[in-house]
């Protein structure tokens, strides 16, 4: 019998991570176009938070949390919720959905080099010299940035902070393997991740709740999007899919989501990415594929044990 690749048995998560991940780009933009950025996550992580709890508790999962575990719940949750987040929102209000989402997903990058160190998973030439193309990609949208924005590149700078910050809390997902149901340890995760963003939001924006009440039909939608797709459904599939799966493998199920997330941006948003953010997203999924992807002969052995009924 031969063993699939480990990204056979993931094809449904991957699928919901591309689109709903992908499509939240420009559905970010609209949001934070109307809405102050840490006052929009602060109304939309508690309520997905909730409903990954609910899932768990009509699963029959306990939602609790052992006590000796709250330490590393909360450390997961500052850098997956709160600093991805927090950067995240303020840098697409400054950048354009497209050039947002190929910045955000260097992240498979960024987790690649942070394994080596705390996996400690080998580098192969391979691996550096898919870091390289990753690393040109960056100084592409950086240059570009810093040429026709005429100041430093704030937005791009706080999205490539907010991808390593998730990269961080990848890898350490992966290595402390919480003995807690999926769906408990997301809900309690966005939970305490949103408390130091609502806590934020009143010194970084001003009267951020005043404006509830002329909000448009597409903030709303925004809103109700990052509740319950990718708040609590895309955030399922993907800590399902980080904590099952090496973190190589789990990482080149986000490759097909900058692609998604330009295209969505120039359907939704009319944005016309020029020549620099393609050479770039060409030179970050080129990057992926070459950090990531492993040659046959490299994975598994090819016979996998039998089941109980073979």
């Amino acid at each position: 019998m031969t063993e699939k690749h480990p990204l056979a048995n993931a094809f449904v998560p991957i699928a919901i991570l591309t689109v709903i991940w992908g499509c939240n780009w420009p559905v970010l933009k609209v949001g934070v176009s109307e809405i102050a950025p840490l006052t929009f996550r602060a109304m939309t992580l508690p309520f997905a938070a909730i409903g990954m709890l609910l899932i768990a508790g009509m699963s029959g999962d306990s939602i609790r949390i052992p006590r000796e575990w709250w330490g590393k719940v909360a450390a997961l949750a500052f850098f997956n919720i709160a600093g991805w987040n927090g950067f995240v929102l303020f840098g697409v209000q400054q950048l354009p959905a497209g050039r947002s989402a190929i910045i955000a997903y260097t992240m498979p990058i960024w987790a690649t080099v942070i394994a080596m160190y705390v996996l400690h998973e080998p580098l192969s030439r391979r691996k550096v010299f898919g870091l390289v193309l990753g690393m040109l990609g960056m100084v592409v949208l950086l240059g570009e940035d810093i040429r026709h924005i005429r100041s430093t590149p704030i937005g791009a700078i706080l999205i490539l902070c907010a991808a390593i910050l998730w990269a961080v809390g990848t890898v350490l997902l992966r290595k402390w393997k919480p003995p807690i149901a999926q769906n408990t340890l997301s809900g309690w995760m966005m939970l305490l991740g949103w408390l130091p963003l609502v806590v934020a939001a009143p010194f970084f924006e001003t009267h951020p709740w005043s404006y509830l009440g002329h909000l448009s039909g597409g903030a709303w939608f925004a809103i109700l999007y990052n509740i319950f797709l990718a708040g609590t459904l895309a955030h399922w599939a993907w800590f399902t899919l980080a904590r099952t799966l090496p973190v190589a493998v789990s990482s080149l199920s986000s490759l097909p989501v900058p692609v998604v997330g330009v295209f969505a941006g120039m359907i939704f948003l009319g944005e016309r990415p020029g020549v620099t953010e393609f050479v770039a997203l060409g030179l970050v999924i080129s990057s992926l594929f070459a950090v990531l992807w492993q040659p046959a002969r490299a994975r598994a052995p090819a016979v996998a044990p039998m089941a109980p009924d073979d």
